[in-house]
């Protein structure tokens, strides 16, 4: 949905605005339906196209994505001062408040979901990591969500060429939700369950039980481990007398079909890797609700009961207007910001709170 209004921050007052669905409507509905095409683009203000928040967070999206595996980078056009540059904010935030692994061949960067389930396994009750992530969670919100995450990146692109998207029904949406929570506590439960053994030097049968579950349960559905770690270990075909190579990969068949599906399902629907399924993302909403850094509405200019902008672009699918007007406090929140940037009527503002 993000993409859904491609508005700039100028737009004239008087164009046509989706409307508002009935609010008992929107309540009992259960089928999905599909977003009308948004507004007309104003060009009152060109400069508005490039120069804006949507293309400022598209440009440290992709900073980010390379950032995060910057070994990459460097090893095919070199650059000291590059990779210095990453290992200092390495240094500074070791880990963020993303998905990330720091076992990939050309990652410098780390998540701290993923740093808490090896630290976990390994044992050792993460202080450090867990105050980090509080720390940087309760003054910025779920911001590295919307700004730095790579797989969050991946499904924002994979959703700008559709201007058309699927909007689960209320209801059904608040069921889906629930899901991210069963695995996050899942995967906590194992991995607490083989720290405990760890600790108690019983671990070897656990882990050979476990197989692949045991060093970061979530590891073998994280879309992040998979394109990061697997894709490298991974023998390509590079021509058609290699092309047998496919058929040694095994396990890693499922879990490209996986990625692959979350690439092309967010065409259709934003996000909902992190909407439904991520549990590094139900994690971060229980210490971001109320973070010091959100948005809130101006009561004088948002008008509620005729325009609905704000939801319809918003990539998380949230229900907006139903937030009060001094903070919207939702724990789904990533502070894209595209919101602000398409509201008509400028009355999506940033708080500190």
């Amino acid at each position: 949905m993000a993409e859904d209004a491609e508005r700039n921050d100028d737009m004239a007052d008087d164009e046509e605005q989706p409307e508002l669905d009935e609010v008992d409507q929107e309540e009992t509905a259960e089928e999905p339906h599909k977003i009308d095409k948004a507004p007309r683009i104003s060009l009152k203000n060109p400069v508005g196209l490039i120069v804006n928040t949507r293309m400022l967070r598209r440009i440290v999206q992709i900073l980010f994505f390379v950032g995060i595996n910057v070994y990459i980078l460097v090893s095919w056009v070199g650059g000291e001062e590059i990779l210095a540059f990453w290992e200092g904010l390495r240094d500074i935030l070791p880990t963020l408040p993303i998905i990330a692994p720091l076992e990939g061949s050309f990652a410098v960067l780390a998540g701290t979901f993923d740093t808490l389930q090896r630290e976990l396994t390994g044992g050792f009750f993460p202080f450090f990591t867990i105050g980090a992530m509080i720390i940087i969670l309760t003054i910025l919100g779920r911001s590295a969500c919307g700004w730095i995450c790579p797989i969050g990146t991946v499904q924002d692109f994979a959703t700008l060429p559709n201007r058309s998207k699927v909007r689960p029904a209320p209801g059904t949406e608040k069921e889906l939700r629930r899901i991210k929570a069963y695995i996050f506590f899942i995967v906590g439960f194992l991995a607490a369950w083989v720290g405990i053994s760890t600790v108690l030097g019983n671990e070897e049968a656990l882990v050979n039980v476990l197989g692949p579950f045991a060093n970061g349960a979530f590891d073998p559905f994280s879309p992040a481990y998979i394109v990061f770690v697997e894709f490298a270990n991974q023998n390509w075909p590079v021509s058609l007398e290699t092309l047998w190579y496919v058929t040694q990969w095994g396990w890693f068949t499922a879990q490209f079909a996986f990625v692959a599906l979350i690439v092309i399902v967010s065409f259709w629907i934003p996000r909902w890797f992190c909407r439904w399924i991520c549990p590094a993302g139900w994690l971060y909403g229980v210490f971001s609700r109320s973070a010091l850094f959100s948005i809130g509405r101006n009561p004088a200019r948002c008008t509620p009961d005729t325009c609905n902008v704000c939801e319809v672009v918003c990539p998380m699918n949230i229900r907006i207007r139903r937030f009060p007007y001094q903070h919207m406090h939702s724990a789904d929140c990533i502070l894209c910001l595209d919101c602000r940037s398409h509201c008509p009527n400028k009355a999506i503002v940033i708080r500190f709170s």
